[in-house]
């Protein structure tokens, strides 16, 4: 569906629409800033979208598209791919309230599915597992984290590898990120269960990479 779109905008010598720099996802919990150059479509964003209207793209037709892969952002420039997803995870609470050396397993568990070399505990107001790597001719950086339940992957990604500078706009986008469904648990009640759950959380959401590995790959390979 992207390739789509910017060919469109490549055809019709359609510049890049101006939006506003805060999107509000309430389907997905959360807000996040974007810069002005972004092109920006969220699951509630697409009634009456004019940018939708002008690249001859149906709502229905985004609306699957979102659907078919979990997801609740699409956003590009001429340069990068911005997706966030979520899923729903067992009963597992959320990544903010677990310690670091909790999340050593399930961090290593991403690292290994996707074929990355390292990952990062990142810790703003909320807590992700960072990873970089390269897949399908594209160079990927994805944070995971889960808030309430929720699983979520916020991915950018392009054809030429990161400089400093767009690891660091990443990181800005990720810092901009407000979960409105975060309520911090008290540290030393969760530090009694969360070395039992532990494995239920690397278990179930390592099933979830899985799947979202291949839906990327066939996404990639149909658009």
């Amino acid at each position: 569906m992207k390739k789509v779109v910017l060919c469109l905008l490549v055809m019709f010598g359609m510049p890049l629409m101006v939006h506003a720099a805060k999107f509000e996802v309430p389907s997905a919990d959360l807000s996040f800033d974007l810069a002005d150059e972004w092109y920006v479509f969220t699951r509630d964003n697409l009634e009456g979208n004019s940018d939708l209207e002008d690249l001859e793209i149906s709502v229905e037709e985004m609306q699957d598209y979102f659907l078919e892969y979990d997801l609740y952002v699409d956003a590009f420039t001429e340069d990068y791919d911005f997706f966030i997803y979520k899923s729903v995870t067992e009963d597992v609470g959320s990544l903010p309230d677990y310690y670091d050396f909790e999340l050593e397993e399930f961090a290593t568990s991403i690292m290994d599915t996707y074929g990355a070399d390292s990952y990062e505990i990142y810790d703003n107001d909320y807590k992700y597992v960072r990873i970089e790597y390269f897949e399908s001719d594209y160079y990927v950086i994805d944070y995971f984290t889960i808030i309430d339940n929720q699983y979520y992957i916020l991915s950018i990604q392009k054809l030429e590898e990161f400089n400093d500078d767009e690891r660091k706009m990443m990181q800005d986008i990720i810092d901009s990120v407000q979960f409105d469904n975060y309520e911090p648990e008290d540290n030393k009640e969760l530090i009694i269960v969360a070395l039992g759950i532990g494995l239920v959380v690397v278990l179930g959401v390592t099933a979830l990479i899985i799947s979202r590995v291949k839906d990327k790959h066939e996404s990639k390979e149909t658009v």
